[in-house]
C-alpha cells in the first residue's frame, strides 16, 4: 500500500494512532477495510475552521444515519466510526475509532454496495454517448458485458 501498510492491517483496520500522508489515502484504506468486513463507508462530516482545508474529519458506516421517515430501513444509527484530526505536519491522526456495528456484516457481497461500486470513465462516456444518440439500454449493458469479458 502507498502509506506503508500491509494487507493484514487493511484486515485488522484502522487504529488510533495510524497517521496518513492525506486524507484520500485514509479514506481509500478505510474503505478497503470495510470492503473486506462486509460493509460500506460514508464521510459524515468534517470542519474547516474558515480555512480551505479541513481541521478533522468522520467517516462512518453508511447505516450510521438515523432514519426519518418509516420506509426507509436500510440506516439504523450504527455507531462505527473513524475520526481523524489534521496535525501541525499537515498529515492525518486517526484520533478516534469505534468498531462497534448493530447490524450483520456482509463480506460476500459488500462488493454490489453502492460504496464500493464503479464504472470505469470510458464506460461512462460511452454510456453518455450511446444515450444520446438513443441506443437502447438493454443493448449498452450486452456492450459492457462483452467488454468486460462475459458471455
Amino acid at each position: 500500500m502507498e502509506n506503508g501498510f500491509t494487507k493484514d492491517d487493511v484486515v485488522v483496520g484502522p487504529i488510533s494512532g495510524m497517521r496518513f500522508r492525506d486524507k484520500d489515502s485514509l479514506f481509500a484504506f478505510y474503505k478497503e477495510h470495510a470492503q473486506l468486513k462486509g460493509f460500506s463507508v460514508v464521510k459524515r462530516n468534517s470542519n474547516n475552521k474558515g480555512g480551505d482545508t479541513a481541521r478533522y474529519i468522520t467517516y462512518c458506516c453508511d447505516r450510521a444515519r438515523i432514519h426519518k421517515t418509516k420506509f426507509t430501513t436500510k440506516s439504523n444509527n450504527c455507531k462505527a466510526r473513524l475520526t481523524a484530526v489534521l496535525d501541525d505536519f499537515g498529515c492525518w491522526h486517526v484520533s478516534k475509532v469505534v468498531h462497534d456495528h448493530n447490524h450483520d456484516l456482509l463480506p460476500s457481497i459488500s462488493r454490489l454496495m453502492a460504496g464500493h461500486r464503479s464504472v470505469c470513465d470510458s464506460l461512462k462516456r460511452d454510456l453518455l454517448t450511446h444515450d444520446r444518440s438513443s441506443i437502447r439500454p438493454s443493448k449498452n449493458i450486452r456492450r459492457a458485458e462483452v467488454q468486460c469479458g462475459g458471455p
